[in-house]
């Protein structure tokens, strides 16, 4: 069973010692760098609500990948509407092909599902480099639907929540 566990100092070194098997996304320790100065940011703004969420994704008791999603403007891709952006997204180099994506990014939506500090979203986006297979069968199966926009060299896909 996958679920998704907020980091923590309980979990924050092997979230860290995580490798994706190609250069197909940011390492987890720029990710987790991002959420802290994104939180400072937010908090002296006034606005906690706006920080990005990074989760530890676990199989059972074994963490297997990492995630962080935010909630914003949806600007930078024309949404006209508040969104759930999901900016980083990784398996385990040895933890992929068994699933876990697919289970780890329905677990997510089920999380903002519950509008998380009052943040309420009509969309769910995210972008995945082309060619990526597994990042694409993954949202695709999960409803995402693509946009036709590229985001920094990203294929944009939409999930209507």
């Amino acid at each position: 069973m996958i679920t998704l566990q907020p980091i923590n100092e309980n979990n924050i070194y092997d979230v860290l010692e995580l490798k994706a098997s190609e250069d197909l996304v940011a390492p987890n320790s720029i990710s987790l760098a991002e959420a802290f100065c994104t939180l400072e940011e937010v908090l002296a703004l006034g606005k906690p609500h706006l920080r990005d969420r990074p989760f530890a994704i676990l199989h059972g008791e074994t963490i297997v990948g990492f995630t962080m999603v935010t909630f914003e403007d949806g600007r930078d891709v024309n949404a006209g509407a508040d969104i759930f952006w999901m900016g980083r997204f990784m398996i385990d180099e040895n933890h992929q092909g068994k699933g876990y994506g697919t289970a780890a990014v329905a677990a997510l939506i089920d999380i903002i599902k519950t509008k998380p500090d009052g943040c309420d979203a009509k969309y769910f986006y995210t972008a995945y480099v082309p060619g990526n297979i597994g990042a694409e069968k993954a949202y695709a199966a999960n409803g995402f639907e693509k946009t036709g926009q590229i985001f920094e060299g990203e294929e944009v896909v939409r999930l209507v929540l």
